[in-house]
């Protein structure tokens, strides 16, 4: 079977963020509030990956919405967020109450009108539902998501649905938030702990397998993997005008063979694989190299502190 023909298209996508009804649910939320903005957004980075491994959503345009003036640290999370691909839309707090909400709406009703090549908006807030603009979008055949950090109310789900509305514990976990995810009271602490990943079998993506090979043979002994040496390697070893080495993790991602977070380092942040180590094929290709002669270790092998560096060129694949 092509893999190719069988796989959900890619849609490009808008994400809207209320940024201060986020932090301000956050802070109500959480016994310890230290480095909430490096936080936040890690969940932004995080969702972005989990939009593009579970569904199909690749974010093209995003808006963060505040008064970040009133941060300590500001200038710090508008350029952290820009780096990210959310541009941050300053709305002072000394404006009326619902100026935020409405240059949010504004701007998704003029994208929807002036980007019709966009074909799903993703709204993130703490506890309002956008829930007139998001019919609006979806009665235009737009798909839609909404992520909030606190439990929609009833009437946001019997118009939207479970499968319109984001569960944000997943988001965490893979975040690498789980500090956050425990501090969090009421309903989204009270539910119970996400399913663990379901696996799916690569016999029908030999591109894929070959990918979970090659990361068993040269980095199988490493409890995480650095992605760029990782990438680098598989660039040496895939035609990149075929099949793109992010793409391969990305689907071995949505097959539950590895996992990727991110960690924070200097002078960057970067991203690291961990292997499933239940997941059936990789059981079995640990067995099939075991059984193998062990091979002369090779100089390019050695990991240099470059190596650890997240390269921020392009597009990484998604953390989920």
């Amino acid at each position: 079977m092509d893999r190719s023909h069988s796989r959900k298209p890619i849609r490009t996508t808008a994400l809207f963020v209320d940024y201060e009804n986020l932090y301000q649910q956050a802070t109500r939320y959480l016994k310890r509030t230290d480095n909430l903005n490096g936080q936040l957004a890690d969940l932004l980075y995080s969702l972005r990956r989990y939009l593009l491994a579970r569904r199909r959503f690749r974010v093209v345009l995003g808006r963060a919405y505040a008064d970040f003036e009133q941060y300590d640290d500001g200038l710090a999370i508008q350029r952290v967020l820009a780096e990210q691909g959310i541009v941050p839309r300053m709305v002072p707090s000394s404006y009326e109450a619902p100026s935020r909400s409405l240059q949010l709406t504004i701007d998704a009703l003029q994208t929807l009108q002036s980007h019709p090549e966009v074909q799903a908006f993703v709204v993130v807030s703490g506890n309002r539902s956008y829930l007139p603009l998001l019919e609006h979008l979806r009665g235009h055949g737009r798909q839609i998501a909404l992520l909030q950090l606190t439990s929609p109310s009833d009437l946001v789900y019997e118009r939207l649905g479970d499968r319109l509305l984001l569960d944000p514990r997943p988001i965490l976990e893979h975040a690498g938030l789980r500090q956050l995810l425990a501090h969090l009271s009421g309903p989204v602490a009270d539910t119970p702990p996400a399913p663990p990943p379901a696996f799916a079998s690569l016999a029908d993506d030999p591109d894929a397998l070959k990918a979970l090979e090659l990361i068993l043979e040269h980095f199988g002994q490493y409890e995480e993997v650095y992605l760029t040496p990782l990438l680098r390697k598989m660039s040496e070893t895939f035609d990149e005008t075929r099949v793109e080495p992010k793409e391969l993790i990305n689907r071995l991602e949505a097959a539950g063979a590895v996992r990727l977070e991110r960690r924070r380092g200097f002078p960057y942040d970067y991203t690291v694989l961990i292997l499933h180590e239940d997941h059936p094929d990789v059981r079995r290709l640990r067995e099939t190299l075991a059984s193998r002669p062990e091979p002369e270790p090779e100089a390019s092998g050695d990991l240099s502190e470059e190596d650890h560096v997240e390269d921020t060129s392009g597009e990484e694949p998604s953390a989920f």
